[in-house]
């Protein structure tokens, strides 16, 4: 029986951050809108899944609820985007149109990894336009004072940097062309 993430190999600070953001989610459930704790819970078990799909090696039933799960749960997130722009919360609105286009470019990587690799320098490109711009929203919340928020963005920017799109590997340039 395989275990989704692998121990002693798995690093704790990626643990970590999953608890955090566990912690981020019970957080927002406790002192903001139902709305907000929605968006966090979401965001936290899609990131579980795009982990647990980089790690491979499951049955072709087991990737198709994966993909159906990550599919509700993008619906979901498009929902909360709605509820934003009904609401006209222009900084979430802003800052969940950033992570669309990283959702977008993970979900090219998962479903089409062909492309991925014909355009590397593209999405290479794309990837650290996408994170320049969550870490503008984070320094906005910041001169706001809105310490949850700038938080909030800090710590998901610092998991999908990490856990996701493996920052380290994202900050070698890519040979372009």
């Amino acid at each position: 029986m395989s275990t989704p993430f692998p121990s002693p190999h798995y690093p704790k600070f990626k643990l970590l951050i999953l608890a955090l953001l566990s912690l981020n989610a019970v957080t927002y459930a406790i002192v903001d809108t139902l709305t907000s704790a929605m968006d966090a819970l979401t965001w936290l078990i899609l990131l579980v899944i795009y982990e647990l799909e980089t790690h491979g090696g499951k049955p072709p039933a087991e990737e198709k609820t994966l993909e159906r799960a990550r599919t509700a749960l993008i619906a979901v997130i498009v929902w909360v985007f709605f509820s934003y722009l009904r609401d006209s919360e222009w900084l979430d609105v802003g800052n969940s149109l950033l992570w669309f286009a990283l959702i977008a470019l993970m979900e090219l990587e998962v479903r089409r990894p062909d492309i991925v690799i014909r355009h590397a320098a593209a999405c290479w490109m794309a990837t650290i336009g996408i994170f320049a711009g969550l870490l503008a929203m984070a320094g906005i919340w910041l001169w706001r004072q809105a310490w949850l928020d700038a938080y909030d963005a800090l710590l998901w920017i610092t998991a999908f940097g990490f856990i996701e799109a493996d920052i380290f590997q994202l900050l070698k340039p890519k040979k372009i062309g």
